[in-house]
C-alpha cells in the first residue's frame, strides 16, 4: 500500500486506536489477575473465565490484528471486545460468590478496571464500525473485507447476528437496571389505588447510590427523600447477609440470562420472595410515630405532642369502595368484604357494598371503644365476679382448674367449656376473679393513644367474656335446655359483640393501628427515627405487609398494663430502614397506557 497517500488524520486515528486497544487489553489482564481466588469454592471459577476470554482478546486483537496487520480479523476482534466487559462482569460476580468476602480496596480496584474496560470497549467498537474502519486501512497487511454472503450462509449469518444483538441487549439492560433505570412490575395490591397488580413503573436508580453487585463500591446516594415519596426498597423481613445477597444477585443474573424463565429468588419454603418492595415513605428522621384508628401521628424533639400527619391522610387508603370507580373491576381483593367474588366477578357490586358496610361497622366499633367508660366497666367486672361466685356449688367442686389459652378467639370459642370448668373445678372462680379485675389498678394510669385503646379493647373483651360466662352458668344451674340457648337474648347480644371483638382484634388491629415507634427507652424517654433512616407503609393499609409488620404471627398481650391480659396473634413489629436499603425511586407509571402517571 502506498504510504505517501496516508492522510494525517488516518495516522492519528491509527495511533489512537492502538493506544485504546493497549489500554483495553492491559486493563483486562490486570482485571483477570484480580479475579484469582485461593478459596476452595465457586470463586475459583472466576479466574479461568476472565483469563480465557482475556487471552482470546490478546491473541486476536494484539498478535493477529495489531502485530501482524491481519485486517480479516476485525469482525472477530470487534465481537470479542464487545463481549469482554460482560464476560468480565460475570467473572467479577463469580469471584464474590465464594464464602469469603473481598476487601473494599480490592473491590474498588476491580471496579475501576472494569469501568476502564467498559468505556474503551465502547470506544473501540465505535472505531471498528463499518463506517469508520476505512480510517484504519493503511496499516493492514491483509485489509479488512466486508463479507459477501448469499443463500444459506447469509441466512445463518443473519440469525447469528440477531442472536448476538439480542444477547448484547440483555447485558446492556442488565447494566441499565443495576445502575440507571429499572422497569418494575407491581406484584401485589399493597399500593392501591396508586398502583394495581401488573402495573409497570420506571424506577430511577442512578441518584439512589447504585452499587456493583456484592460490593459496597458504587455511586453516592444523592437523593433527598421526603415523606410521600414512593421508593423501591430491599425487604427487611428477609435476612440480608452475604449468603442471601449472593443468592439474590445470582438469581437476578440467571433471571436475565434465561429471559425471565428461571427465577431462583425464593425463600426456604420455595415461595418467590417479595423482594424488593414498593412502598411510600411515611416517617422521616427525627420523628417518633404512633398510629391509632387509621390516623398517623408524629412528634419531634421540638414538639413533644403527637399531632396528626396531614400528608399521610392524603395517601392512606382504608375504604376501597371510595376509590375511583373506574378501578373497581381491576382490584382483585377488597379486604373488608364478607362476600367472595364468584367465578366471573359478576357480583362486583355486592362485594364493594359489603366492604363499605364493614368499614362503617369498624368505624362504629372504634367510636364505641373510644367512648368506653372504664369506671362503669370496673363496676360491671365486680358485679360479674359476685354473681358467678353465687353460682358455684363448693360441694360439687372437684379436680384442679387449668388456666385456658388467653388468645381472644380461643377464649370466646371455648367460653361454654371454660364456664363448666369454673363451676366444677377448684381454683376456677379464683381465676375468673383474677382475670376480671387484674386491670383495675391501672385503669387511670397515663397511657399513649395506642396503649389506651388496646387497654380498653382488653377490658371490653373481658367484660364480654364475663357476661357470657355468667349467663351460661345461670342457664346450666337452671337446667335450661341447650336447644333454647340460641334464642337467649343475653347470649345473642354478647356473642355478637364477641364476634366483633375477635374480628377487630385478630384481623384489623395490626393494620389499623401501630404502637409508639421507635418505642420509648426504659426510662420513658422518647426515641426518634435516626438520621438517614425512614419508615414506609403501603397505601392500601389493610392489604400491605410493610414496615409495620413481621412475617410470622406470634402470641402477644393485648395490653401491657394488665398482668392477665387477653392475647391475640400479632405480626406487629415496626421497623425503620437505613437509606442504603432503598434501591430506587419511582418516576412514572407507563403501563397500562390508559393510566399513565408521573409519580409526585
Amino acid at each position: 500500500m502506498n504510504k505517501k497517500n496516508t492522510k494525517p488524520q488516518n495516522i492519528k486515528s491509527i495511533k489512537n486506536f492502538k493506544i485504546f486497544m493497549y489500554i483495553e487489553l492491559i486493563s483486562s489482564i490486570l482485571f483477570s489477575l484480580f479475579s484469582i481466588s485461593f478459596h476452595a469454592d465457586a470463586s475459583l471459577i472466576s479466574f479461568p473465565i476472565a483469563l480465557s476470554f482475556t487471552a482470546l482478546a490478546v491473541y486476536f486483537a494484539y498478535f493477529l490484528m495489531l502485530k501482524k496487520g491481519d485486517g480479516s480479523r476485525v469482525f472477530g476482534v470487534l465481537k470479542i471486545i464487545q463481549y469482554l466487559p460482560f464476560v468480565l462482569l460475570l467473572a467479577f460476580i463469580v469471584r464474590r460468590v465464594g464464602k469469603q468476602p473481598t476487601a473494599f480496596w480490592y473491590d474498588l480496584i476491580s471496579v475501576l478496571l472494569w469501568c476502564i474496560i467498559f468505556v474503551f470497549s465502547m470506544i473501540l467498537s465505535y472505531c471498528m464500525n463499518d463506517k469508520r474502519i476505512d480510517r484504519l486501512e493503511v496499516n493492514w497487511v491483509i485489509p479488512p473485507k466486508k463479507m459477501k454472503l448469499i443463500g444459506i450462509e447469509k441466512l445463518i449469518f443473519e440469525i447469528v447476528d440477531w442472536i448476538d444483538a439480542f444477547v448484547q441487549a440483555v447485558f446492556m439492560v442488565l447494566l441499565l437496571q443495576i445502575f440507571i433505570l429499572q422497569l418494575y412490575v407491581i406484584p401485589s395490591e399493597s399500593m392501591v389505588p396508586t398502583f394495581l397488580i401488573k402495573d409497570r413503573v420506571a424506577v430511577s436508580k442512578l441518584n439512589c447510590g447504585p452499587k456493583f453487585p456484592l460490593t459496597d463500591v458504587g455511586l453516592p446516594d444523592l437523593t433527598k427523600y421526603e415523606r410521600g415519596d414512593i421508593v423501591v426498597l430491599r425487604n427487611p423481613h428477609y435476612m440480608i447477609d452475604r449468603k442471601s445477597e449472593v443468592k439474590t444477585v445470582t438469581s437476578q443474573l440467571l433471571y436475565m440470562l434465561t429471559f425471565t424463565k428461571v427465577n431462583l429468588n425464593r425463600d426456604e419454603n420455595g415461595e418467590l420472595k417479595a423482594d424488593p418492595l414498593v412502598k411510600r415513605i411515611a416517617g422521616i428522621a427525627g420523628e417518633q410515630l404512633v398510629m391509632q384508628d387509621g390516623v398517623l401521628y408524629s412528634r419531634t424533639k421540638d414538639n413533644d405532642t403527637f399531632t396528626p400527619v396531614k400528608a399521610d391522610e392524603k395517601y392512606a387508603c382504608w375504604d376501597l369502595s371510595k376509590i375511583n370507580k373506574k378501578l373497581y373491576s381491576r382490584v382483585e381483593r377488597y379486604p373488608l368484604s364478607q362476600i367472595e367474588f364468584d367465578s366471573r366477578r359478576s357480583n362486583l357490586g355486592k362485594v364493594i357494598s359489603s366492604a363499605s358496610e364493614q368499614y362503617q361497622v369498624m368505624l362504629d366499633f372504634e367510636e364505641k371503644r373510644r367512648n368506653y367508660d372504664l369506671f362503669v366497666a370496673e363496676f360491671e367486672a365486680r358485679r360479674l365476679v359476685s354473681e358467678l361466685k353465687l353460682l358455684v356449688d363448693e360441694e360439687k367442686v372437684s379436680g384442679v382448674f387449668e388456666q385456658p389459652n388467653m388468645e381472644v378467639y380461643n377464649l370466646f370459642s371455648n367460653v361454654q367449656s371454660i364456664t363448666v370448668d369454673i363451676l366444677s373445678k377448684k381454683g376456677g372462680i379464683d381465676w375468673f376473679e383474677k382475670i376480671m379485675t387484674s386491670w383495675i389498678d391501672n385503669k387511670s394510669s397515663a397511657k399513649d393513644l395506642y396503649s389506651e385503646s388496646n387497654f380498653k379493647l382488653n377490658v371490653m373483651s373481658k367484660i364480654c367474656f364475663g357476661n357470657l360466662a355468667v349467663r351460661y352458668a345461670k342457664l346450666l344451674n337452671d337446667n335450661v335446655s341447650s336447644s333454647l340457648w340460641k334464642s337467649d337474648a343475653v347470649l345473642e347480644e354478647n356473642m355478637e359483640l364477641a364476634s366483633t371483638l375477635v374480628w377487630y382484634i385478630q384481623y384489623l388491629l395490626d393494620s389499623r393501628n401501630m404502637p409508639v415507634f421507635p418505642a420509648n427507652d426504659s426510662n420513658g424517654n422518647p426515641q426518634y427515627i435516626p438520621d438517614n433512616c425512614y419508615f414506609m407503609m403501603g397505601d392500601n393499609r389493610f392489604n400491605s405487609l410493610d414496615l409495620r409488620h413481621s412475617i410470622d404471627y406470634e402470641n402477644a398481650l393485648l395490653s401491657k398494663y394488665d398482668s392477665s391480659s387477653v392475647e391475640y396473634l400479632s405480626i406487629m413489629e415496626p421497623k425503620y430502614i437505613n437509606k442504603k436499603l432503598i434501591i430506587g425511586k419511582t418516576m412514572f407509571r407507563f403501563w397500562p397506557i390508559d393510566r399513565p402517571m408521573k409519580i409526585q
